[in-house]
Parts: structure tokens; C-alpha cells; sequence
């Protein structure tokens, strides 16, 4: 009788491999419900008592809670808890999980077979055969700089999102702070002129001004008084824009005793930057490349670069080895396989022409990003000079206004002058100081768009005099592909 050859342990093998695809180490699906009002409840908890948060300011180095906020303050609120750094911080997440995928390599697979024959003999067939893919062209890599610059992009991401609230919390500010002194100037001016209306009336009554001189004066009260009205309601509104900016809830916001500043507190060193020699062309071309989105731009040009490899590596078709086991008629059969695609009928062709198209792109938009950033600059930089210029001439105004006014009120301590005369030196004392403080506050806003279009504090744009070498590097090496 025939000895049929039993295949030693395929089944113990089979059993095996089938414990390896379904082996441990998986990771289970867990759902995580999002409701509308989640939002809503997140944001009610934000506060400035939270243990968290002041876990945090003892970090920045404050030692308890302040008592009075003032924007340098509010900017940590905005660090900790406005939402829109939670999504940045997402959006980096989920790039760098992708540099994970990556770098994953393609995983092998088993197959395996079992069945009978009609030969009495030699009924059992088996076979077990692997496929093992094998990357060519260095395909992995290029996916892995793709995806490292991609999250490099989402990094930098975090910080042009911090930069954009820090701008936003300060102008802002400024508003609010600019529309309290407003209106405190406005209280006087509606004052005074009441007074001059009321003075007025009398000399209308004893006949010696003609009605003409006191509707004009009234009218100038009303617009006045309705002025006073506008400013109020306007600040409730500029601080819940503030609060927003703030990440913090209304209610809660409120509950915060604020430090308003005086002019010169809030313009701070901004007054004593001489603005010719600070932005001379090799400081701005330092600012230039310091900027977040200069960096984000060339970043993205280097995905779109490791993208253009990527497609031409796969030209050459992966291979595939195929090691294999069968046991049939009583034989045990190896055999090695190897498998490829054959490109006949494309080379990766459109893809890499998409490729070469989005490089071409990336390159277009980082210069035209360029551009603006340049007029962006120079539009601040002209802007914030011309508001210096209007403030000294303001000033200046505003010093020959107060002489005039205080000779009127030598003149009425000494009965050469009348309460009338008085009071309207004092009103034109006070349209003075308005005007004095309008131009103050524009020299704020060209200062901070000044600060946004170079995304650095003036006061620290002495610190950088020349480009870093890292971003000189990325620069050439961006001209150099370019060509």
C-alpha cells in the first residue's frame, strides 16, 4: 500500500497565522457624541479662577491672580482659553498622525487553502502562500518629507493664529480704551456747552443776543448730548467684542476690574522708535522672513516639492515577493513568486504633471504672498508716520489752546472777561484735547497694524537685524528650485 506523506503541522501553521491577522494589540472603537450646546456650556466655563489657569499665569510668572486686568493680562486669558487655538492644536494632531501613516510600510498578507481531491489516495490539498510588498524609489521617504512639512505648515499654523488673536485682543483694546477716554471727553464738552446754553437764554431774555445765537448753540448741545448717548452704548458693544477676544464669557468678563490706560501709558516705547532707521531694508527684510505665513508658505512649497518626488518614484512599480507552500499528491512543493506592475500603459504621467502644476502654484502663491506682505508694510509704515506727523501738529494745537484758555481765566479772575467768554475758551480747551486724543489713538492703530504687517512687536524689532539662517536656507533653496 501506497505511504501517502502528511504535511507536518500545517494545521498547528494555519492556526498560527490566523492568530497573528487576528492578534491583539487593536484599538477599539469608542463614540464621542458632540452635542450643539456643548459649545455653549465650554464656553460658560471659561474663568479666570479656574486652578488650571492660574496653574498657568504662576508659570508666566505671576504669583496670584491680578486684580486689575489690562490688556498684557487679557492676552493670557486669550493664550488659555480662546477656542480658535484648540482647533490650530487639532489641525497639528491630526498632521502629525499622518507623518505616522506615512511612515507606515505596506503590510504583508497570507493566504491560505485547504480541499479534496476525488483520489481516494490522496484526498487533502493544502496550500499557505505569502505576498510580501517591497517599496522601490524611495517612495516612503519622499511621503514622510511630505508629510513632515505638511505638520510643520499646521505648527506654524498655531503660531499665526496666536499672533492673529494677540492683534485682534490688542485693537481691541485699543477701541475700548480710546472710546473711554471719549466719552469722558464728551461728558465735558456736553457740560459745558449746557452751561453756555443756559447763560445764553439769560442774555436772550435781557435782550442782548438774538435768538439765532442760541438755537446754534443749542443745536451744538443736542449733537453733543446725542454724541455722549452713542459712546455709551458704543463701549457695551466693544466690550463684548473684547470679552470674545478674551476667550471669556460676558458674564464673566465682567466680573474683571479693568486697567485703563492713559495715552502715554498705552503708547508706550512706540513714540520713541525712530521709524526711518528702524525699518531700514535690512531690518525689513528681516521682519520679512519673520513673519508666521512667509514660513508657512515655504513649508507648504516643500510638501508640494516631496509631493513632486513622490509621483516621479512611482514610476517604477513596487515589487512583490510571493514565498509558498503546497502539499498535493503526497508532495511537499515551495515556490518563490515575485510580482510587479508593468507600466505599458502610463508612467505616472498626469499625476506628476498635477505635481508639478500645485509646485508651480505654491511657488506663485508664495511670491504674490510676498508682495503683499512688502505693500502691507510699506502701507503701515506710511501710515504710522503720517500719524506721527498728525499728532505733533495736534499737539502742538492743543498746547496754543490751552494758553488761550488759560489767559481767559486770568482775565475773568480779574474782571476783564465774562463767565461766557470763560466757558467757551474752556469748550474750545476741550474740542482740543479731543482732537489731541484722536490723533493719539490713530498713532495706536497705525502702531499695532504697523506690528501686524511685520508680525513683531516694534519694540523688539532691534532684536532681529538680520535673517536666521534656517529661513536663508529655505529661501535659497526655494530660488534654487524654483530655477
Amino acid at each position: 500500500m501506497k505511504t501517502i506523506k502528511r504535511p507536518p503541522g500545517l494545521w498547528t501553521t494555519m492556526t498560527l497565522c490566523s492568530l497573528l491577522a487576528t492578534g491583539c494589540g487593536y484599538q477599539q472603537y469608542q463614540a464621542h457624541l458632540l452635542a450643539a450646546a456643548h459649545g455653549h456650556v465650554s464656553l460658560r466655563a471659561h474663568d479666570t479662577g479656574d486652578s488650571g489657569f492660574l496653574a498657568y499665569l504662576h508659570e508666566e510668572g505671576y504669583a496670584s491672580r491680578p486684580e486689575q486686568w489690562g490688556w498684557q493680562e487679557l492676552i493670557f486669558c486669550t493664550l488659555y482659553f480662546h477656542p480658535d487655538l484648540d482647533v490650530a492644536r487639532a489641525q497639528l494632531s491630526r498632521a502629525m498622525a499622518a507623518i505616522t501613516t506615512a511612515a507606515q510600510r505596506p503590510n504583508p498578507s497570507v493566504s491560505i487553502g485547504a480541499g479534496r481531491r476525488n483520489e481516494p489516495e490522496v484526498p487533502e490539498v493544502y496550500s499557505l502562500s505569502f505576498s510580501i510588498p517591497v517599496e522601490t524609489a524611495g517612495k516612503r521617504q519622499a511621503r514622510i518629507d511630505m508629510a513632515s512639512n505638511l505638520s510643520e505648515s499646521a505648527r506654524l499654523n498655531i503660531a499665526q493664529t496666536t499672533w492673529n488673536l494677540r492683534y485682534r485682543l490688542l485693537s481691541s483694546w485699543i477701541e475700548f480704551n480710546a472710546a473711554h477716554q471719549n466719552l469722558s471727553m464728551l461728558k465735558q464738552e456736553a457740560q459745558l456747552r449746557d452751561e453756555i446754553v443756559s447763560m445764553l437764554t439769560l442774555r436772550l431774555q435781557a435782550g442782548m443776543i438774538s435768538s439765532v445765537e442760541l438755537s446754534n448753540a443749542r443745536l451744538q448741545w443736542q449733537k453733543a448730548q446725542q454724541t455722549l448717548v452713542e459712546e455709551q452704548g458704543r463701549i457695551d458693544e466693544l466690550k463684548t467684542q473684547l470679552a470674545s477676544n478674551a476667550g471669556l464669557p460676558l458674564d464673566k468678563f465682567d466680573q474683571l476690574q479693568l486697567r485703563l490706560h492713559a495715552t502715554d501709558q498705552l503708547l508706550g516705547v512706540r513714540r520713541d522708535i525712530d521709524i526711518t532707521n528702524a525699518l531700514n531694508p535690512a531690518a525689513q527684510d528681516a521682519a520679512l522672513l519673520n513673519r508666521v505665513d512667509i514660513r508657512a508658505g515655504l513649508a507648504n512649497y516643500a510638501a508640494s516639492e516631496a509631493r513632486l518626488r513622490l509621483e516621479i518614484a512611482r514610476q517604477y512599480p513596487d515589487i512583490s515577493l510571493a514565498p509558498a507552500y503546497n502539499y498535493e499528491e503526497g508532495f511537499h512543493i515551495w515556490s518563490l513568486g515575485i510580482s510587479s506592475l508593468l507600466n505599458v500603459l502610463h508612467r505616472n504621467q498626469g499625476q506628476i504633471a498635477e505635481a508639478k502644476a500645485l509646485r508651480e502654484t505654491e511657488a506663485a502663491q508664495f511670491e504674490a504672498l510676498q508682495a503683499r506682505v512688502i505693500a502691507s508694510m510699506d502701507s503701515a509704515r506710511s501710515r504710522y508716520r503720517s500719524a506721527l506727523l498728525a499728532l505733533e501738529q495736534a499737539r502742538g494745537l492743543y498746547e496754543a489752546q490751552q494758553t488761550q484758555a488759560q489767559q481767559a481765566s486770568l482775565r475773568f479772575e480779574h474782571g476783564f472777561a465774562d463767565r461766557l467768554e470763560l466757558f467757551t475758551y474752556q469748550l474750545e480747551n476741550v474740542l482740543a484735547k479731543q482732537r489731541l486724543l484722536a490723533a493719539e489713538y490713530q498713532v495706536q492703530r497705525a502702531a499695532a497694524a504697523l506690528e501686524d504687517s511685520m508680525q513683531l512687536p516694534l519694540e523688539n524689532l532691534d532684536q532681529v537685524t538680520a535673517p536666521s539662517r534656517h529661513s536663508t536656507i529655505q529661501r535659497q533653496s526655494f530660488q534654487k528650485a524654483k530655477s
